[in-house]
């Protein structure tokens, strides 16, 4: 074992808590320790790691609770297309009351982004948009959908899946032209993520700004957190809603008339960008004009005009913590353009000796399996059960190929779960810690950038996997070590914690003990991706390592 003295090995942990300058939480390597003079710290490093690519293809993409959208050029990787088709919550209430002579004035969907509050300048309230890739632009159309969604399925019984390939099923029945077809290009051919507030103005009945008297500036009614809006046709929403509107208040006929929107993504000049959707707080609004009827005092009827609003939601259920149940279906779809590299890497995986590169990438994409120990019949693993040795720490550490990725924004996080048993590892679900702006943080798996000026490590990913290492340790099966996977995922997100679940992948993958069946959301829903160091690179200093901090009573 490459065992150091007590003095070296806390000179190793004081230098290790200097790179976790991210978040201090994930800083207290050997922080159990409590010694006498009877014992030793010492650290050992992995030997029997093997590391290789593995591809999963299309996944189960209904009701994800983060919805991707958009186009990118991810280098190495190839190019990702992501759209979705969502269902539109009925509203028989709103039908009921409208008049004969209703007209339409304006229809917009609104769907935010997952954001937080920076600044105020020139009254314009300034975000920082949260899982958002890129600074480019994109095409983006919008269509009523025409396939009809369920959340059951008769033929086969149980819950309805929809994959992330279906594409060709939904572009087949699309209905009628383009709904988002304003003038104004940002809505459309050249859409793009912006960070500022939105602002609804207030207007009277005949359609006119309302004016603050003192300061003569158009009245506001409501500021809106960033987000997607796109004003629709209302030509086509004053046929299907008014013109429909006595069907439409059953709520089964509404679902089969109006089967919901379908947002489609593809390139346009540009790199491209790509970024979140909080569809859970999505809204379709029809403003309207409508005719009031009234009979005055001396019994003559007169008619005068009201606006009138109707509020849709693009989502429910999710406070019952069973989406499977949600009233409302959206389906996420995917379309890659892959490059020779990647595709030849995921499909020559070496998975006797590991691979040089691994390539991970989220949506319909790809992980890396790291099997620990089972090289040489476990040999290593057994000789780390027969010492007598006190874990404090484990740390397992990944750094990125800075070529591969160098024009290519690195993803903020990785997540890393126990693949055999297709489970979180229990570090990650004990890790509760909320004081860090990074949720999960002692688990780690955070993006560590270089600082040369500190003189310290970076363009890595580190994890803390200290209990499911101890459960290693002190289990009695000497040939049980369930492989590890590492997989896209977007910066986690405290509302939708606890609602992630594992996505059900069209075809499994053959694996031993049992095949693979599904794969986490967090990838699924993650459409970038990154280049990283194997365990048996040549890259001096590049190569990924488990280490292991523990005490040991001297003989």
């Amino acid at each position: 074992m490459n065992r150091k003295n007590i003095f070296k090995g806390i000179l190793f942990a004081l230098t290790f808590i200097g790179l976790q300058s991210c978040d201090k939480d994930f800083s207290d390597v050997g922080g159990n320790i409590i010694g006498d003079g009877n014992i030793n710290i010492e650290t050992y490093t992995v030997e029997n790691i093997v590391a290789y690519n593995q591809s999963y293809g299309a996944a189960d993409t209904k009701n994800l609770v983060e919805i991707p959208l958009g186009f990118y050029e991810n280098g190495t990787l190839g190019q990702t297309s992501s759209s979705f088709v969502v269902q539109v919550a009925s509203n028989s209430s709103a039908f009921s009351l409208i008049g004969e002579n209703a007209k339409i004035d304006s229809v917009y969907v609104y769907i935010p982004y997952f954001s937080e509050y920076e600044k105020t300048e020139n009254d314009i309230a300034k975000y920082k948009l949260n899982n958002v890739y890129g600074d480019g632009s994109f095409d983006l159309k919008v269509y009523q959908n025409g396939y009809f969604l369920s959340n059951s399925n008769p033929s086969q019984g149980g819950s309805s899946k929809y994959f992330s390939n279906n594409s060709s099923i939904f572009n087949s029945n699309k209905i009628g032209n383009i709904l988002n077809d304003s003038p104004d290009s940002k809505q459309n051919t050249n859409f793009v993520f912006t960070n500022t507030n939105i602002i609804i103005y207030k207007y009277d009945k005949d359609g006119n700004p309302i004016k603050d008297e003192t300061t003569g500036k158009h009245q506001e009614q409501e500021r809106l957190s960033p987000g997607l809006w796109l004003d629709l046709n209302k030509e086509y929403f004053q046929e299907l809603f008014i013109g429909k509107k006595t069907a439409l208040q059953d709520p089964n006929t509404f679902n089969d008339l109006f089967r919901g929107l379908y947002f489609v993504a593809s390139g346009n000049s540009s790199k491209g960008a790509i970024g979140l959707l909080n569809i859970f707080q999505g809204q379709l609004v029809v403003k309207y004009t409508d005719e009031k009827k009234s009979t005055n005092s001396e019994g003559e009827e007169t008619t005068t005009t009201e606006k009138k609003t109707m509020t849709f939601s693009l989502s429910s259920g999710v406070s019952s913590g069973n989406l499977d149940a949600n009233s409302n279906i959206n389906v996420n779809l995917y379309q890659n353009s892959n490059n020779a590299e990647y595709l030849d890497a995921i499909s020559q995986a070496d998975t006797k000796n590991g691979d040089d590169k691994l390539y991970i990438k989220g949506g319909e994409g790809s992980i890396a399996i790291v099997d620990l120990f089972s090289k040489n019949d476990y040999a290593e693993l057994k000789k780390l059960r027969e010492d007598d040795i006190l874990i404090n720490d484990a740390i397992l550490t990944v750094y990125v190929d800075e070529n591969a990725m160098s024009n290519n924004i690195n993803p903020k996080r990785l997540y890393l779960y126990n693949y055999d048993d297709e489970v979180s590892l229990v570090d990650f679900s004990n890790d509760t810690n909320t004081n860090s702006s990074y949720l999960k943080a002692v688990f780690g798996g955070i993006f560590q950038e270089e600082n040369k000026d500190k003189n310290l490590e970076g363009n890595l990913y580190r994890f803390r996997i200290t209990e499911y290492l101890r459960s290693l340790i002190k289990s009695k099966d000497f040939k049980k070590s369930p492989k590890l996977a590492l997989s896209m995922t977007n910066d986690y997100n405290s509302s939708f914690l606890n609602y992630i679940k594992n996505q059900t992948l069209e075809s499994p993958i053959d694996n031993s003990p049992n095949d693979i069946k599904t794969i986490p959301a967090f990838s699924v829903s993650c459409p970038v991706g990154t280049v990283l160091y194997g365990a048996n690179t040549q890259a001096e200093g590049k190569k990924m390592k488990l280490e292991i901090f523990y005490t040991k009573t001297k003989n």
